[in-house]
């Protein structure tokens, strides 16, 4: 079962166990402060999720897990995650008729993603809409 969200945090879920440095550097990439001209950044306001039970688990196993809580939205610590420090966002939002939509995001980017998400100012086709071809959003304005 993914667990109950504490305050406004995105749960951040590992599903590759397969290198805890890897890890600790993901994690850390996602929620360090990235400078940026747009608004004063403290970093992404993930909820870290490990279990051993969740290790290779693919977006579509993780849309049907049971959940503690209403989830519209997790980030995801997959395989490709530890090889390039990009997060999988995978969309869980029964109302947008999308569950199972993905995108990835460099590390810059999943702060302000996660703060859009947290006050419902942007939806997740928003940020998925404007990924590029290769499914990774890197931002609005290049």
């Amino acid at each position: 079962m993914l667990p109950r969200v504490v305050r406004f945090d995105l749960l951040f879920v590992r599903t590759d166990y397969s290198d805890d440095d890897a890890w600790r550097d993901a994690l850390a990439a996602a929620t360090a402060v990235h400078p940026s001209n747009d608004f004063e950044r403290c970093g992404a306001a993930l909820q870290p999720v490990e279990s051993p039970e969740l290790s290779g688990l693919t977006s579509a196993q993780l849309v049907g897990l049971p959940r503690a809580d209403y989830l519209a939205e997790l980030a995801v610590a997959d395989a490709q995650t530890m090889r390039d420090q990009t997060v999988l966002f995978v969309d869980l939002n029964e109302l947008n008729k999308q569950v199972g939509r993905t995108f990835r995001a460099i590390p810059s980017q999943v702060e302000p993603i996660v703060a859009n998400f947290s006050i419902a100012n942007m939806d997740f086709h928003e940020f998925a809409d404007n990924a590029d071809p290769d499914g990774v959003f890197r931002g609005f304005t290049r």
